[in-house]
């Protein structure tokens, strides 16, 4: 016999059962649904699109004067007129004349730029083209050319000097075998170029004519710590003047000898006529009157005697450049002196009589 309660309570409990399954099954399908399920996709990155908008804007601008550059002032040359007009009027300035070897061979130093250095000097009596005070016109040599004035070149300022746009700069020598300027180490090697000595022209080709000067030393170099610095001149162009050839006088310097009582014994008043080199010329040259005042009246200096070239015995008064502190009166007033000056001892003394 069935009993009612039972099978209502196994009814129920089968109908549990089922849910569950039913509840189960859903979840089962879910987890599967949801593995199942893809990636999202990642989201897109996109680049916002730029557009270009053409504008035109109008800008008014000020006009604004611009100053001109400066033009950087130029430093203006030096002014040499006046060095210019002391050569024009001085011995290197004015080296032409007929009677001053106006030809190829002594132009070495009176014209450098007319120089041929293949000229020589010719046979006497024409051994140079120059015309002698006696010659009534122009000794033609074989072995040298005439040289027109207006061909002759001179002494310029090229020929001492590196010239820059006209202007004189330094100091140098113009060889005119190469054209090109030779260094000088002072103005003395310079003046040497041509001043060098006192020989005459020799058949052999030697450095032109006599220069009447005697460069046996140079001033006062021997006299070192017996006059103060200021009067040592050292250089040529310390008593010459480069460019009109002046030269100072020993009193322009030593300002006291003429008026001194110790100064020539105090015998300046007699001596007047007599240069400082007369008495203190260290060369061994002859002293007496400038031969060239033929009567007698020049002024005494040293004097050049030699046989010329024609056999003549010449003299010449001579600058001399070798000078002695000390001084020897009888160089003059010795015995039986042409001039019939007064005997004296190298001292200055009377002699006594014997």
């Amino acid at each position: 016999m069935k009993v009612p309660g039972i099978k209502q309570t196994t009814q129920g409990r089968n109908g549990r059962h089922r849910w569950l399954i039913l509840a189960v099954s859903i979840t089962a399908m879910l987890v599967i649904l949801t593995g199942c399920q893809s990636e999202p996709p990642a989201p897109v990155q996109t680049t916002p699109e730029i557009q270009y908008v053409n504008v035109e804007v109008e800008v008014v601008v000020t006009a604004t004067s611009v100053p001109p550059t400066p033009t950087p002032e130029s430093t203006p040359p030096p002014d040499q007129s006046e060095y210019h007009t002391a050569w024009e009027n001085g011995v290197h300035g004015s080296t032409y004349g007929l009677g001053k070897g106006p030809n190829t061979y002594c132009s070495r130093c009176h014209s450098p730029q007319n120089w041929d250095p293949e000229s020589t000097t010719d046979a006497s009596p024409n051994c140079v083209t120059c015309k002698f005070p006696q010659d009534p016109e122009v000794r033609q040599a074989t072995t040298m050319a005439f040289v027109a004035e207006e061909d002759w070149a001179g002494i310029s300022c090229e020929t001492c000097h590196i010239m820059e746009d006209g202007i004189a700069t330094d100091v140098a020598w113009l060889n005119a075998l190469t054209g090109e300027y030779e260094e000088v180490a002072t103005s003395n090697e310079l003046c040497a170029k041509c001043h060098a000595d006192t020989q005459g022209v020799q058949a052999s080709g030697g450095r032109g004519v006599t220069h009447a000067i005697s460069l046996g030393g140079s001033a006062h170099l021997n006299w070192a710590g017996a006059l103060p610095q200021a009067h040592r001149p050292s250089l040529c162009t310390d008593c010459h003047n480069p460019m009109s050839g002046e030269a100072m006088g020993c009193s322009d310097c030593h300002t006291d000898v003429l008026t001194s009582d110790e100064h020539m014994k105090g015998m300046n008043a007699l001596h007047t006529n007599v240069t400082c080199q007369a008495c203190h010329d260290a060369s061994g040259a002859d002293v007496g009157p400038d031969p060239a005042v033929e009567d007698g009246s020049g002024m005494w200096m040293p004097v050049l005697t030699e046989v010329s070239r024609s056999g003549a015995l010449t003299s010449t008064a001579i600058v001399s450049h070798s000078v002695k502190w000390e001084v020897a009166c009888d160089r003059c007033h010795f015995a039986e002196n042409p001039w019939e000056l007064t005997v004296l001892t190298a001292t200055g003394e009377v002699p006594e009589e014997e």
